[in-house]
């Protein structure tokens, strides 16, 4: 900016530095790192230093004198130190300290924002962002702003907003979402994995979860995670100002139960393995969004179509434990959006599942990681029977040469209709199955003649654990019962056909 406004500005601003660096200098005559950055400003050097092109106003600048950073030597933070308890007290007077419970000097502001770039911006933007920023009579307790009301010394304020920027900046105590982001502290530090296991779901990351919960007592009955204790801090940013949006002070073994209950209530097993596995916690939020096959034709999720509080609201439910609700949107936003993909996979069943296990009105119908055969729900039951006539189709309809089946299946054009109004779907369909079990038992190979036996047989005792007539229609929560059936029976299948497949290749 080349007016006159910004030049004055500009050399205020040099002038008010250079004042800085003297008095620096005068409070420590024999420090050489004071003298010499105090010489390069006087002789005025830094008007010489070229300015690269992409520079912006956000960029630092910093010194080294023979190997020294100027800004890290003890004689730099001691004055820097007594110049910012000076700035910022000079209003506040002295009283007890809400914090330490010292009397002395309090502060009027904050010394430090929270750094640009800690908390993500919805703009996408970011800004420093204030702790507490009460700059207007009618924002204040009683028409008083700042920290008038927050009586906090200086040595507190300062360290509690640089440990918080030292929290923010380490991947291993933060968890960044969309619009947010979370913090979590130990009064005994300890080294355990906890958001990690949450963002990541690795197995050794969750055994080290469960084995501190369930470590064995001391003979006096009290371990180290009795006697520690979990903090978490939830952030958002609106403009420059800081908005908490939650909070958490538990004892350590809570935070772990709590932890642990998350990975129990939405595990569940894989269409591709035997034994139920957890999901990490963005994937379950992805999952929410829409998503596409790529080139090779695997499924990905694309990124930022996800509802934007999904995965703080996810958060909560892990850190709080099985009493926290999660919200009814995110069951209705994932089977709008399996109805509208016509696919359920391990995320999406793994959050389906979450979703019905903390559900208010699930206290009598326990979800299962694995297929329940005892649950006679008429929505779980119509969703297995739908999965059987899926498999019934791809069976009866497969390429006799290539084994592979047709390229659309009924999951693809009915899963919407059938998790809604199962009556009039599945007794289309069944009526389509006879004509695919005839086909079945017609073939000249005896390997399809035997499947339909096996179909016609496992749909009589889907039928048979029925009490009543498949349902006309479903509301939200049997509609979340209906697609779990569906999936875990389609599970359970596959498990078998693999278990079928590998007991013939040991026989041979």
């Amino acid at each position: 900016d080349d007016t006159d406004k910004a030049e004055t500005e500009a050399n205020r601003r040099n002038d008010d530095y250079v004042a800085l660096l003297r008095e620096w200098a005068s409070h420590t005559p024999d420090d050489p790192v004071a003298a010499a950055v105090l010489a390069f400003f006087t002789r005025k050097e830094h008007l010489n230093i070229a300015v690269p092109d992409d520079a912006t106003p956000n960029d630092l600048v910093a010194f080294r004198v023979d190997g020294t950073w100027a800004h890290l030597t003890d004689s730099a933070v001691e004055h820097w130190q007594q110049t910012v308890a000076r700035r910022k007290s000079s209003e506040a007077g002295e009283d007890i300290c809400l914090s330490c419970g010292e009397t002395g000097p309090l502060l009027d502001t904050l010394p430090e924002p929270i750094k640009a770039g800690a908390i993500p911006a919805p703009s996408g933007r970011s800004r420093d962002v204030q702790l507490v920023s009460v700059n207007k009579t009618a924002q204040g307790r009683g028409g008083r702003l700042q920290l008038a009301s927050i009586p906090i010394c200086h040595h507190c304020g300062g360290s509690a907003v640089a440990v918080l920027n030292a929290l923010l900046a380490d991947e291993n105590h933060r968890y960044r979402s969309p619009d947010s982001v979370t913090v979590w502290w130990l009064k005994h530090p300890t080294a355990l994995p906890l958001f990690r296991a949450v963002r990541d779901a690795r197995p050794d990351d969750i055994r080290a979860v469960y084995d501190a919960l369930h470590k064995p007592r001391t003979g006096y009955g009290v371990t180290d995670v009795d006697a520690n204790a979990f903090h978490s801090l939830t952030l958002s940013a609106n403009q420059s100002r800081a908005v908490i949006r939650d909070w958490l002070d538990v004892p350590l073994r809570e935070a772990l139960a709590n932890l642990d209950a998350w990975f129990a209530d939405h595990r569940i097993q894989d269409l591709w393995s035997d034994e139920p596995k957890c999901v990490p916690l963005w994937l379950m939020a992805r999952c929410l969004g829409r998503g596409s096959e790529n080139s090779d034709g695997a499924w990905r999720y694309l990124k930022d179509t996800e509802p934007k509080t999904a995965e703080r609201d996810l958060l909560t439910c892990a850190l709080r434990g099985p009493r926290q609700r999660p919200p009814t949107s995110l069951l209705h936003r994932l089977l709008q959006r399996i109805g509208a993909d016509g696919r359920v996979d391990l995320p999406r069943a793994a959050l389906l599942r979450l979703l019905l296990t903390r559900h208010p009105s699930t206290d009598t119908r326990k979800t299962q990681p694995v297929l329940d055969t005892t649950n006679t729900s008429p929505a779980y039951v119509s969703g297995r029977i739908f999965a059987v006539l899926e498999a019934l189709q791809y069976r009866a309809l497969r390429n006799p040469e290539t084994k592979k089946g047709p390229n659309t299946t009924i999951a693809d054009r009915f899963l919407s209709a059938a998790k809604t109004r199962p009556l009039p779907t599945l007794t289309s369909l069944l009526n389509r199955a006879n004509g695919h079990l005839r086909r079945l038992r017609n073939s000249s190979d005896p390997k399809d003649n035997g499947a339909a036996v096996a179909f016609d047989k496992r749909l009589q005792e889907l039928h048979g654990l029925l009490e009543a007539p498949l349902p006309k229609h479903l509301g939200l929560e049997d509609q979340g019962w209906f697609v779990l059936g569906y999936y875990q029976q389609k599970a359970a299948d596959r498990e078998a056909a693999r278990n079928k497949q590998n007991s013939q290749t040991d026989d041979n």
